[in-house]
């Protein structure tokens, strides 16, 4: 039955990740019919056209949007969304709303802080979202590098999540009505000092493709390894244990006591899968597995697997790349 309670999305910097913010007004939007509710986007950026324009191609209820630099801390963005959803027509549904925002680190950071000051329920990175019928939410999210699925439960104030939004606009005939706020001043920025990169190659965060060798690749895979990244537009990571062996720098690490990485694909060549480095990866992130030990437990979560050292490999792989370059 439905329960009319609505589902909010909320895009700092909007603008920045144009496809990302649209995909998570429509898992708004279909989030929302599912629940029998509306569906509503806060967006904070300098770019009212397109945001506008984004949530009116998504199908949503309600757009309200504020004027706002796009290079606020998360700090000034918590205290910018805390503030305009306390206003008439965001307030009046917000202790009953699911509340999401676009998985990233900042962006998690800024729920949790948000779901503080707002008294609401933290959820985390969620994959998916059951509603029962008095209104609460259980959200589901992985755990123990993916090997087991919980359940979350939130029956009071807002609960917010981050999701990595999969959903494409249904071009749906709805109106969707448009606001405008006035962002209240934020705290000052802190002092930020840029420390320029000095390594060559490209870096981990925010990589759509990612290459990572373990202790099974060996050392002399690494150049090879950083060249397959570089023909793909990728970033190389690295186990705990090739990292221990100084074969790629702590800063390349993925895993539990290292980075965590959400990349579209995920090549791990010489990874044995444990779940301490599986933590390091999205559950969404499409794995494609190099091993030459049949039985490692990186094939079970792979989608792709190939039994093979990584000699004969990647170079025909690098190869095949300098004849048709990826695009």
């Amino acid at each position: 039955m439905p329960d009319n309670r609505p589902i909010y999305a909320l895009i700092p910097a909007c603008g920045t990740d144009t496809h990302a913010e649209l995909a998570l007004m429509a898992e708004a939007r279909k989030l929302a019919d599912r629940r029998g509710g509306h569906a509503h986007v806060l967006m904070a950026g300098s770019d009212t056209e397109h945001a506008v324009a984004q949530a009116r191609a998504a199908g949503l209820d309600h757009a309200w949007h504020m004027a706002t630099p796009i290079d606020l801390q998360v700090h000034q963005y918590v205290d910018v969304f805390a503030t305009a959803l306390q206003t008439p027509g965001l307030a009046d549904g917000l202790r009953e709303a699911l509340v999401l925002v676009i998985a990233n680190p900042d962006n998690e950071a800024l729920a949790g802080a948000l779901a503080a000051r707002l008294g609401g329920a933290p959820l985390g990175r969620c994959t998916g979202f059951v509603f029962d019928e008095p209104g609460g939410i259980a959200a589901q999210r992985s755990a123990y590098g993916n090997r087991l699925d919980i359940t979350l439960s939130a029956n009071a104030g807002p609960a917010i999540a981050a999701v990595r939004p999969q959903a494409q606009p249904s071009n749906q005939d709805r109106p969707t009505e448009i606001h405008s706020l006035e962002a209240c001043d934020a705290r000052a920025a802190y002092p930020v000092n840029t420390v320029p990169r000095t390594e060559p190659h490209a870096a981990l965060e925010g990589a759509s493709i990612v290459v990572s060798g373990g202790r099974g690749s060996g050392e002399a895979a690494f150049p090879a390894l950083y060249e397959l990244a570089a023909k793909v537009g990728g970033a190389v990571g690295a186990s705990l244990p090739a990292v221990d062996a100084g074969w790629a720098p702590v800063t390349r690490q993925i895993g539990i006591s290292g980075k965590y990485v959400s990349p579209h694909i995920y090549v791990a060549v010489g990874i044995s899968g444990t779940p301490q480095h599986l933590a390091g990866i999205d559950p969404h992130t499409r794995i494609v597995a190099i091993n030459k030990d049949a039985d490692a437990n990186i094939f079970n979560v792979a989608q792709i697997g190939v039994v093979a050292e990584w000699q004969s490999l990647i170079p025909a792989l690098i190869q095949a790349l300098e004849i048709s370059p990826a695009r």
